[in-house]
């Protein structure tokens, strides 16, 4: 937030964004873009349900069915668009106040999106008040697990990845920089492969002594 209001000298470059504001625009860009492929399945799967009149024009429903498309698509684009928006802010923003990537910060997110979402129920306050308390239960159940399986993921992943996406995260000149994820985990792989086979022969080697 000190970046919005830094004052740039003429003939200086512009700082970088920050990288949260980065992550934030790729996840919001990213639940839109699945809400609009949403709407846009709706939109058609309603109108195969749909009863044909006989006497409607092929032209008139095609002008239907894109007008539906169209209003689904934006519509849904919207809602999920706007619901990750406010979940993937809330988790940076817990994440870099706390300092550390856990399952919390997905479980915290998502327990006050699902409350916002309850409160914009429309309704009398009682109403928006139980939408509220029902987005909190809901919203709890929901990415606790997810949250958990996020964790243990993180966990088994090789700890030079888990490194590299931290210095991304932390440091804005290695920003541009991205690791070879791909060959980490394949060594890693390797290395697991070759300790597991020196493993089997020693015990092969044991039971030949024995035997």
């Amino acid at each position: 937030m000190e970046r919005a209001f830094e004052r740039i000298k003429p003939g200086e470059q512009p700082p970088p964004p920050p990288p949260e504001l980065l992550a934030w625009v790729r996840d919001t860009t990213y639940g839109s873009c699945a809400g609009l492929l949403y709407g846009a399945w709706h939109a058609h799967a309603a109108e195969k349900r749909a009863t044909l009149d006989a006497n409607e024009h092929a032209t008139v429903r095609k002008h239907r069915l894109w007008k539906r498309t169209i209003s689904d698509s934006t519509l849904h684009g919207v809602r999920l668009g706007s619901f990750v928006s406010v979940f993937s802010a809330v988790r940076l923003g817990m994440e870099k106040r706390r300092e550390t990537s856990d399952m919390w910060n997905i479980v915290g997110a998502g327990v006050l999106t699902s409350a916002l979402t309850g409160l914009a129920i429309p309704g009398s306050v009682v109403t928006r008040l139980k939408g509220a308390a029902l987005g909190v239960a809901v919203g709890g159940m929901a990415t606790l697990p997810l949250g958990y399986a996020v964790q243990e993921i993180e966990t088994m992943l090789p700890d030079a990845i888990v490194e590299a996406a931290q210095t991304m995260r932390g440091n804005e000149t290695t920003a541009s920089v991205v690791p070879d994820v791909t060959g980490m985990f394949i060594e890693r792989v390797e290395q697991e492969l070759e300790e597991f086979t020196k493993d089997q022969s020693k015990q092969r080697k044991g039971r030949k002594w024995f035997s």
